[in-house]
């Protein structure tokens, strides 16, 4: 039995010493296991990415920062942020199912029901990953997958169809305002959108510049993988000058925030029918589209995939959240007149947004490295000419089929160092105000 506190202050020097020594012995084998199997190959990492190394003995030369010079021409990799930021969006978009789901869950008045689909929810944690990526690359085949047999049936591919005719059209209307437009003083419609993004921070004038410094620098690092070096950066002083006239102005509140949703609706609008979809497919004609064999549909079925978006362990941490709202706070509420929506949009959103933050950083994680879904579903290229390729799954490309593990070394080094200005920029600046 472990003596107490009080007690081993009381014990000899030598008595305390083979205690302290016992205690350290117990823990070594862990201590040594974290060091070889967990810290040095993460360390080593930064040694290889300095070398043109094969994986093994047989090469192992010397090359400085030409690993990282490299990178700086490679088109392939940064094109995969583009992948990554689309992804990035979506799962933002995504987020929302697992926050509603959680909601609901949390409102039930009947303890039982509560714990039955608590039960109900964790069971397909059950399935190991990789058999739900096989099953939902099932889904995505051509002619015997659930997907195109629910868009005959429901004619679902007829309004696809339609729409591949009439949205590139919309496009080619769109496409004056666009290049004579848009694209002279935003560089094109996401630029338009940083000016909306942009406008709302700075709602509070000053005080909103200093407050979202870091949203700053996170929105000029986008536009600057965007657009380039050069479009970029004139996007991005276009965009800082009119968002920080339009916090400064008379009445700048309203002034920025109502710039800042129409420049946000005008962009979403613009995107969504002059950007995506601007040539026809001819995918859907005839009801059996390739949907991961195709360039075209492999970003939309990526994005498909998992849904309704409820994701196990997104519901319960935010189930967490909304268990430690006080009942008081509800039957103040209620006494306020607050419907269901109020409630959710005043008190359950704000109340749980520590957890939106790290599910916010985990999926951020994820996203910019995960590679083992798009290996399953698309294969070691990406997919059809790379659409589908992200820095993941490029690290493990150049790694384990070009033998290129040095160079791989440098990629994970790269990516290691966004990563970690992302998270430190989420855990800075994206403050919880409750």
């Amino acid at each position: 039995m472990l003596p107490t506190s009080l007690s081993f202050r009381r014990l000899s020097l030598p008595k305390r010493s083979r205690l302290w020594l016992a205690l350290y012995l117990l823990m070594l084998p862990t201590i040594a296991a974290l060091i070889v199997f967990g810290y040095y190959p993460k360390v080593a990492v930064f040694r290889y990415a300095l070398f043109r190394w094969d994986g093994g003995a047989s090469i192992e030369e010397f090359r400085g920062l030409r690993n990282f010079q490299e990178i700086w021409h490679d088109h392939l990799f940064w094109q995969s942020f583009k992948v990554v930021g689309i992804l990035f969006l979506a799962n933002l978009v995504k987020m929302w199912p697992s926050i509603f789901a959680a909601i609901v869950l949390h409102r039930l008045k009947s303890p039982r029901w509560q714990y039955v689909y608590r039960v109900l929810l964790v069971v397909p944690m059950v399935i190991p990953s990789l058999v739900v990526l096989l099953i939902w690359k099932s889904f995505f085949d051509p002619t015997v997958g659930i997907l195109n047999i629910l868009l005959n049936r429901t004619g679902m591919m007829k309004v696809l169809h339609w729409l591949d005719s009439t949205m590139p059209a919309a496009a080619g209307w769109l496409e004056p305002v666009l290049q004579h437009g848009v694209a002279p003083a935003f560089g094109n419609a996401w630029g338009l959108a940083l000016v909306g993004v942009m406008a709302l921070l700075l709602v509070q004038g000053w005080r909103g510049l200093r407050a979202h410094a870091g949203w700053w620098i996170l929105l000029a690092g986008a536009g600057l993988l965007l657009w380039g070096p050069l479009r970029g950066a004139l996007t991005i002083v276009i965009t800082i000058t009119c968002g920080v006239l339009l916090g400064l102005t008379p009445r700048g509140s309203s002034t920025a925030r109502g710039t800042g949703i129409g420049a946000l609706v005008a962009a979403a609008g613009l995107l969504l029918l002059g950007t995506i979809w601007t040539e026809p497919t001819e995918a859907f004609r005839h009801g059996s589209p390739a949907w991961l064999g195709d360039s075209r549909l492999v970003i939309p079925a990526v994005i498909l995939w998992g849904f309704p978006w409820i994701g196990t362990v997104g519901v319960l941490i935010y189930l967490a959240g909304l268990q430690n709202i006080s009942q008081d706070v509800y039957e103040a509420a209620e006494l306020d007149g607050l419907g269901a929506f109020g409630k959710m949009f005043r008190i359950e959103l704000p109340l749980i947004m520590t957890q939106v933050r790290i599910n916010l950083v985990f999926m951020t994680i994820g996203t910019l490295g995960e590679y083992v879904f798009f290996m399953v579903l698309l294969g070691a290229d990406g997919g059809p000419r790379n659409v589908g390729m992200v820095p993941g799954l490029y690290m493990y490309r150049e790694a384990f089929i070009n033998t290129r593990f040095g160079y791989s070394c440098a990629l994970g080094v790269v990516l290691f160092a966004l990563l970690l200005a992302i998270t430190v920029l989420f855990q800075r600046y994206v403050r919880v105000e409750k």
